[in-house]
């Protein structure tokens, strides 16, 4: 049986909820505010340009921003959580013989396509053959702990929104994402440059409530995007923010975190990795608790619209109150 057998079957999973929306879709309503514009034949046809028109430009800029910063959060620091930064926790560290440590930092030391480089991966593979034992224990160690703390990452997430759905019924939504944005400036470097050193259920703890705070916002933006955008362009707008701010810079915080970041930090490979998670974090947090200062009310916004747009009817939604 193949090694990544477990992979092919966590992604085979995600045909379940992707099966249950596509048979459950025919019987769900359309908007009645949409439905009533559409038969009324008041119902615009999107346009791209419009959500740079002076009226949205600052909505369509600040969401982005946003939703950039939840995914460059995501991708370069939580993610690589499992992948890489467990790797170099203490207790995993500890697993390793240490003639196969000592023989990978003198082959650190040295410089590629060198004649040096070369001796000094002979007393490498040498300590491998050696400690092979030793060294498969410690790789079913390091694949079960990266099994858990991605598990408490998840169980932060959902959380997260559980959480955020709570509250917004009791305060308003730029109260509220400044909840989640001002621990997270703090907690993410804490995390990341201290307690990735400390007990590994201290550590554990910490990438929970980082979940937390970064899922958080993922829900809050799919809450107040389509309350910022007239009828006919939420979907337009929503998209935008999410896919080019989200899914194209804000993923791009992977690249820039093991690729550039992590090389300016003279530490372990792993440890380089969890550094540059910490700046990468807490820069992302801040920006995104800056960009809040700019973000237009979710009501205000609508009757400003309503004024440039034409009537429109999401005024009177109560929803569209609860969050302002």
């Amino acid at each position: 049986m193949p090694e990544n057998v477990a992979w092919r079957f966590t992604l085979l999973t995600g045909l379940i909820p992707g099966a249950a929306i596509l048979l459950l879709m025919p019987f769900v309503p359309e908007s009645g505010v949409w439905k009533r514009k559409k038969q009324a034949g008041t119902l615009r046809r999107p346009s791209f340009g419009e959500l740079f028109s002076p009226e949205l430009r600052r909505t369509t800029i600040v969401t982005t921003i946003l939703s950039a910063c939840g995914y460059a959060a995501a991708f370069g620091a939580i993610q690589l959580t499992p992948l890489q930064v467990v790797a170099g926790l203490p207790d995993m560290v500890a697993m390793i013989p240490q003639p196969v440590l000592a023989a990978q930092a003198k082959l650190k030391g040295t410089k590629e396509g060198t004649p040096e480089k070369v001796e000094a991966q002979k007393p490498l593979v040498a300590a491998r053959k050696a400690w092979e034992p030793q060294l498969k224990q410690a790789e079913q160690a390091l694949k079960e702990r990266r099994g858990n703390i991605q598990r408490w990452q998840e169980i932060g997430g959902l959380v997260g929104r559980i959480l955020l759905a709570v509250l917004l019924l009791f305060l308003p939504s730029r109260t509220l994402i400044r909840l989640f944005l001002i621990p997270g400036v703090i907690l993410f470097p804490i995390t990341y440059f201290h307690l990735v050193h400390e007990d590994y259920h201290v550590f554990a703890a910490a990438i929970f409530f980082c979940g937390l705070l970064t899922v958080a916002q993922f829900s809050f933006l799919s809450e107040f995007l389509p309350r910022v955008f007239p009828m006919h362009l939420r979907g337009t707008g929503g998209s935008f923010a999410t896919n080019f701010g989200g899914r194209m810079i804000g993923t791009m915080a992977a690249f820039l975190n093991t690729d550039i970041l992590a090389n300016m930090f003279s530490v372990t490979p792993p440890m380089q990795v969890a550094k540059a998670a910490g700046v990468i974090g807490a820069s992302v947090y801040a920006i995104a608790l800056l960009a809040i200062f700019f973000l237009p009310s979710p009501h205000e916004e609508v009757e400003k619209q309503a004024a440039v747009f034409g009537t429109d009817e999401a005024l009177r939604e109560p929803k569209a109150q609860t969050i302002d």
